[in-house]
């Protein structure tokens, strides 16, 4: 707190009052708020964004050499998280489209994508295998465990799926020498977006220059209970168009199942796994319906 209250000196705020929430501290003063973290300097990617015209993020006041975070405090309006989630998808269309850029495909880089998706593909379709195996082998299954194996074809659909398919990735990149990048926030999610006088994305910790379908990975998987992927796309579209080869990759990234491991609470399982059992159907939906789409032409 002496090193807070140090920096605040030196930036001449008068703080009436200090809460710590998590890993920020809130700095209250008569006029304005403040939002404080230590050890974090977002200057760079907030100068970056001011560049390309992007502007949806707080105010910062700390310096370019500063080995802290010093943000303008948004006081965000309560609206309903179906009107949030929409717009959390056009301002992430914004940010990709205000800075998207061609770069030359580094194939060291995309080689290490290619064999990580495909290793981790290959151990968990031995991972099922060897699980449904020993489920098999049992003669009273939990509904845990009978729930996972009547739907396990559904993971080796998947899985099949992305070895298959990211072969064709790699292999269409070794040819097109050129890949999309842009600023990506990289942790997108409801409680990152604020609203105000205007939309704000705050959190920005994790930014980089990376594929903007990464940012989509995220946006569905945290919310496909309630998100409709083909109206993600759709609206996304409207701010920036998603090249064949980049859907590719964004359904093969959404169609690594993750493990499942059971626990002791029956009830439990049951119910992640169903969860989880629905979340991989609407991918593989999607998955069946490029492959008819593919097959039509």
């Amino acid at each position: 707190m002496n090193r807070l209250k140090s920096i605040l000196r030196s930036n001449d705020i008068k703080a009436k009052s200090l809460k710590k929430i998590g890993k920020v501290w809130i700095v209250e003063t008569p006029d304005n708020s403040f939002v404080y973290k230590d050890n974090i300097n977002n200057y760079d990617t907030y100068n970056y964004l001011e560049t390309r015209d992007f502007h949806s993020f707080p105010r910062c006041l700390n310096d370019k050499d500063a080995n802290y975070s010093l943000t303008e405090y948004i006081n965000s309006r309560d609206i309903p998280n179906e009107q949030k989630l929409n717009d959390l998808i056009h301002l992430s269309g914004i940010l990709h489209r205000k800075t998207l850029f061609n770069k030359e495909v580094d194939i060291d880089k995309i080689k290490e994508i290619y064999e990580s998706i495909t290793n981790e593909a290959d151990y968990l379709m031995k991972y099922y295998e060897d699980l449904n195996n020993y489920i098999d082998t049992i003669v009273f299954m939990s509904p845990s465990e009978y729930l996972l194996v009547s739907n396990i074809d559904l993971f080796y659909y998947l899985l099949t799926f992305v070895k298959v398919e990211i072969n064709n990735w790699y292999n269409f990149l070794k040819e097109k020498k050129t890949l999309r990048y842009s600023m990506i926030h990289n942790n997108l999610s409801l409680d990152h977006l604020l609203v105000s006088d205007r939309e704000y994305l705050v959190s920005w910790d994790k930014a980089k220059i990376d594929m903007p379908v990464l940012d989509l990975v995220k946006i569905y998987q945290d919310n496909y209970y309630d998100l409709d992927l083909e109206y993600l796309i759709r609206e996304y579209q409207k701010e920036v168009a998603i090249t064949e080869n980049e859907y590719l990759f964004f359904l093969i990234r959404l169609a690594i199942p993750k493990r499942i491991e059971f626990t002791k609470n029956t009830y439990l399982d049951c119910y992640n796994i169903n969860k989880y059992i629905v979340y991989l159907s609407k991918i593989a939906s999607l998955v069946q319906k490029r492959e008819e789409s593919h097959k039509k032409t």
